[in-house]
């Protein structure tokens, strides 16, 4: 069908019946070369002696890699090493599911020399997201 006969809306319904429509379009398309992969979330938490929520980690395992979506620690408790072991723990489960890697992203003003000394390398980077700041993107080989 020509684009000239297409109509393109916004929806911006992430879980809607054509959110669904989309994705299933794209791992149609993708299983004929990867098959059909399985994510797996992980949530990691990090909490105090009053099981109060210091810190934590999410993200999700498929295609081999953890991508780690976000990793927050409470501005109180940052340089004690929480950060440090929610992303070992994190390594330590996606290398039991035979994970190639850990990927993630940060903003120049977060964490990069963090992540840096854990091992992670920078690959990539992106101006002005967000605006006036450069994002980085970083992986750490686990095979």
């Amino acid at each position: 069908m020509p684009a000239s006969t297409v109509r393109i809306t916004v929806d911006p319904d992430l879980d809607g019946e054509r959110a669904i429509a989309i994705r299933e379009m794209l791992r149609d398309y993708n299983a004929r070369f990867i098959g059909r992969p399985s994510w797996v979330p992980v949530v990691l938490t990090a909490l105090d002696s009053d099981d109060e929520l210091v810190g934590g980690l999410v993200g999700e395992y498929g295609l081999g890699w953890l991508h780690v979506t976000m990793l927050a620690v409470a501005p109180e408790r940052r340089r004690t090493g929480i950060g440090a072991q929610l992303l070992e723990m994190a390594e330590q489960w996606a290398r039991s599911r035979g994970a190639l890697g850990v990927n993630l992203d940060t903003i120049e003003f977060q964490a990069l020399a963090f992540y840096e000394r854990l091992g992670y390398r920078k690959f990539g980077e992106q101006a002005d997201n967000p605006p006036g700041y450069v994002r980085y993107y970083l992986e750490k080989r686990l095979d």
